[in-house]
């Protein structure tokens, strides 16, 4: 793992950088370009890509692809900033079956939203998991305030997928970890919205 650097960004890191096709196409974020040439999407200026050890970067081919990116520098709110993001193609369509792995894995009782754009079909939701917690129960987010931001992002056209899941995660109480999940629901749900599938 990389040291902390508060002067890390997306732009100064050699091996995020490769993945930029285009620098600040918006306010704080840069065009992020997949690997396989099958995606595009915004890309949070703050964040950097994990390159080391080597399981945080995988591709195989053209039809599968998982990244991490997270925020490096300690943040000055006691918060940890990632967000992890797969991209698969198939032959069969598994939107279903991926969906329900999905749910399964983050949500709170299978809760989540549906989403339709002039590109995609977006199923994302949030809830609450609490890392002291041996059981990983995920709780309700209208009860806690979420920490984890997840969606399933399907081309309507073709048999491809990216799932999405944004985790914030408090590692030093008495910087506060004040958190405004609703922002953090925004940020995430935006990034899911920017993704665009290539021909």
């Amino acid at each position: 793992m990389k040291a902390m650097n508060g002067e890390a960004t997306a732009l100064n890191d050699s091996f995020t950088k490769e993945f930029i096709a285009e620098e600040w196409v918006e306010d704080e974020f840069h065009l992020f370009e997949s690997k396989t040439g099958q995606y595009r999407m915004l890309f949070p200026d703050q964040f950097q890509m994990i390159s080391d050890p080597p399981e945080y970067y995988g591709r195989r081919g053209n039809g599968f692809e998982i990244w991490s990116a997270l925020i490096y520098d300690e943040t000055n709110d006691g918060i940890s900033y990632e967000f992890r993001v797969m991209f698969r193609e198939s032959e069969a369509d598994l939107s279903r079956t991926r969906l329900n792995i999905m749910l399964e894995s983050h949500s709170y009782q299978n809760q989540y939203e549906e989403l339709e754009t002039n590109e995609t079909l977006i199923y994302h939701g949030s809830s609450f998991w609490d890392s002291s917690d041996p059981s990983g129960d995920k709780k309700d987010p209208s009860k806690f305030d979420a920490n984890r931001f997840f969606g399933l992002v399907l081309d309507p056209k073709a048999n491809r997928s990216v799932e999405f899941v944004y985790s914030t995660v408090c590692y030093k109480e008495e910087l506060g970890c004040e958190l405004n999940p609703a922002q953090q629901y925004e940020l995430a749900l935006n990034l899911m919205k920017s993704i665009k599938f290539l021909d």
